[in-house]
């Protein structure tokens, strides 16, 4: 009797009450056809689990390590955005100032030529509400903003949805991207340079919008398609010019999500913003710009549309039943990156991959971040 009572305890137990494996993080990954990447999670501040997984490069079998970085596609977007939160506070940065007063020189106007009253502003850039289109046309390799924004320049109507700013939500990479021409106007400075002195130096991490800025350019992976077939080698992206002058007029492609970090740095960004702007003792941020970072911007700055979006924090709905988190979501082509936290819980999530099937998702999240955050939240945050 002993015996079978122990064993139906046994079946019972609640899976808290045993700790995770790297083997069950491992099969996540490999489910998930992941080349490489590196999941982290922290708790109260604090880095409680990192594994790493796979290959950097898979043709030289170079493992991923705490060392190595990744391409942060979209999230480059929040992290971005935190620094021009920074700019914001210091009063060097107005949200709700047309932006073409910050880029234009001379300043302009910069509006839809659709709507040409209607001033496009930080604010709306921030919330995806400027009724800017992704459009190669018109945003293409050569392309100016003031070509585009300024309505006097802009005879042919381009790059705009037929919406007038402010009134609907559409995801824009590319309007995104401006809220870095913003920080280079502001500051006199390329953006890497720029954000190092706001956020990554004040948070003690590395991070570069081109990888050769980095101290170990090496360490960078080689980026793989869904398919599994390389995309962009390392060798390839290191031979890359760069060029060290600020240039707002065409810098918009650095940061919507040209942003290359570790692992575990992605979630120290991630420990700051969950505790409010505060990272070992120090505020980055204060706790009202944190919150209002975490706010429908809706009723404000001339925005009546609902945005997912407060000031480039995704409001996340559906990654768990009931409960509203924060972050964002990076993809592009097979890489996927995703950084989430709970103020609340104070847990946060980061991953980071160089190629996995990003084709998997359920309600636009990709299968492999709903995977890990699960196991990672039910062991460090649900108990």
């Amino acid at each position: 009797m002993l015996l079978a009572v122990m064993a139906v305890l046994t079946c019972c137990w609640p899976r808290a009450a045993f700790a995770l494996s790297d083997a069950e993080v491992d099969a996540v990954f490999r489910k998930r056809k992941t080349v490489g990447g590196m999941v982290v999670a922290a708790k109260d501040g604090e880095i409680v689990y990192s594994r790493c997984y796979g290959y950097a490069d898979k043709r030289a079998e170079e493992a991923v390590t705490p060392d190595t970085y990744f391409k942060l596609a979209s999230v480059s977007k929040l992290v971005t955005g935190a620094a021009a939160m920074i700019l914001a506070e210091e009063g060097k940065l107005d949200l709700d100032e047309n932006i073409g007063h910050y880029l234009g020189d001379p300043p302009y106007e910069a509006a839809s030529p659709r709507y040409p009253e209607i001033g496009l502003t930080c604010r709306m850039l921030m919330t995806h509400t400027a009724a800017i289109r992704d459009n190669s046309e018109a945003y293409g390799k050569n392309a100016k903003l003031s070509q585009v924004l300024n309505p006097e320049n802009n005879r042919m109507k381009t790059g705009f949805l037929k919406k007038k700013p402010g009134e609907a939500y559409k995801y824009s990479n590319y309007g995104a991207g401006m809220v870095g021409c913003l920080i280079e106007a502001v500051t006199g400075q390329r953006l890497t340079a720029a954000v190092k002195e706001l956020l990554f130096d004040p948070l003690g991490i590395e991070a570069a919008y081109d990888p050769s800025l980095l101290s170990h350019p090496e360490r960078i992976v080689t980026t793989y398609k869904a398919s599994g077939g390389a995309h962009i080698t390392r060798s390839y992206r290191l031979k890359q010019p760069y060029r060290a002058e600020p240039d707002p007029e065409q810098d918009f492609r650095d940061s919507y999500g040209g942003l290359w970090m570790r692992g575990e740095d992605l979630c120290r960004v991630g420990i700051m913003l969950c505790d409010l702007g505060k990272f070992d003792g120090q505020q980055i941020l204060s706790a009202d710009t944190v919150r209002e970072m975490f706010s429908s911007q809706q009723g404000k700055g001339n925005i009546t549309a609902d945005s997912p979006y407060g000031l480039n924090v995704e409001r996340v709905r559906n990654l768990m039943d009931g409960k509203m988190v924060y972050g964002h979501q990076g993809l592009a082509n097979g890489v996927l990156c995703s950084l989430y936290f709970d103020p609340e819980t104070r847990f946060v999530f980061a991953l980071v991959t160089n190629g996995c099937n990003v084709n998997a998702k359920r309600d636009r999240i990709c299968m492999l971040s709903r995977d890990l955050f699960g196991l990672l939240w039910e062991e460090y945050a649900a108990k």
